[in-house]
């Protein structure tokens, strides 16, 4: 979700530095996001609309970090720990902050009960996760190693320390470094455009996730040394689900940018910068507001996939571009919300 204008060298290029077809799968991916937590928070939408959104759930916040990952850049590698660190959680933990402080002052006030423990540590968990990483990759990246022996010798760390899957900080950890190495043998440039390996990826990934589905194999294990011993098989292959969900979502949409050049593409890509403003808004209307206000039973399992929440989904994201564009125009309310990225003289 990170903003980011340092050039690559990637086909698909804008003027701007940033990467058209990418900015464009960050959108892709953030409704997703919103797509996922609207079916949930119907009622009753955890049973009704479970096909929806466990296949969404099966790769969405993989890919976002596979994406976050593609983006660390040079620059963030060259600043000093301290500089670092104050950009990083300026930009993730105060929008993070402002927001768990608003669901909390709501919940308050709307709900008879609420785990203010759970809400305070969970509450945008993904921008804290995200932190954690970028700190643990800076110190890693100061010592010069291999970057294939930093990559195992971390994972091992993460797998096997205790409280190591607090906020699924060890199981995203190899997704952010493929991000890295993606961009680092700039495999995007070699698959772009080819429809072969394209759907020999978006083939493996219905295979892989039907087997998954079959066997009832859930999106998320804790990873710890009990279950890398009795568990390792499912552990690896829902990295390789996940993993081919999120390449099949990448590549699919570079090649669409590679075949056409449309203003509507465009207009993805520009709203596409907007990510982490959308998250940290969803999580305030969708996943706090939305289940106590417009949240109803859809008894029809194929009307909620289909119509009800696709077309919610598209109106809270919609809304949230709207708020995004009303509160960047002030700098205070932009830089508590967002991290000051948006914000313009």
């Amino acid at each position: 979700m990170e903003q980011n204008t340092e050039r690559s060298g990637c086909k698909g290029m804008n003027r701007t530095g940033r990467i058209a077809y990418l900015d464009a799968v960050k959108l892709v991916t953030i409704y997703l996001v919103i797509l996922g937590h609207v079916t949930q928070m119907m009622v009753h939408g955890w049973s009704v609309g479970e096909h929806l959104w466990k296949p969404i759930y099966s790769f969405h916040m993989p890919l976002f970090m596979v994406v976050s990952g593609f983006f660390v850049s040079d620059r963030m590698l060259k600043l000093s720990f301290a500089n670092m660190l104050k950009a990083k959680a300026t930009q993730l933990l105060l929008p993070a902050l402002t927001c768990t402080f608003i669901c909390c002052i709501y919940l308050y006030f709307v709900r008879d009960t609420t785990n203010f423990r759970d809400e305070i540590i969970g509450n945008s968990w993904f921008l804290k996760t995200l932190f954690v990483y970028y700190v643990l990759f800076w110190l890693l990246k100061q010592t010069n190693l291999n970057d294939w022996l930093l990559f195992s010798l971390s994972s091992i760390f993460l797998f096997l320390i205790p409280q190591g899957s607090s906020l699924q900080v060890n199981l995203l950890w190899p997704y952010f470094w493929s991000g890295y190495f993606l961009k680092k043998y700039r495999v995007f440039e070699s698959i772009m455009g080819r429809w072969r390996i394209i759907v020999g990826f978006i083939l493996l990934y219905i295979v892989t996730y039907s087997i998954q589905w079959y066997s009832d194999i859930p999106n998320i294990i804790t990873i710890n040394p009990e279950s890398l011993h009795s568990q390792w098989h499912l552990i690896l292959f829902r990295y390789l689900v996940a993993f081919c969900g999120s390449m099949s979502i990448i590549s699919l949409v570079a090649l669409i940018y590679n075949k056409y050049n449309t203003q509507s593409l465009s207009v993805l890509s520009r709203f596409g910068k907007y990510t982490l403003g959308i998250y940290v808004l969803q999580t305030i209307l969708v996943n706090n507001i939305f289940p106590d206000t417009l949240a109803w039973y859809v008894e029809k399992e194929w009307l909620l996939d289909l119509i009800v929440a696709p077309m919610l989904s598209l109106g809270f994201l919609f809304l949230c571009l709207c708020l995004i564009h009303f509160l960047s125009k002030s700098k205070t309310l932009d830089f508590l919300f967002f991290g000051g990225q948006y914000y313009k003289r």
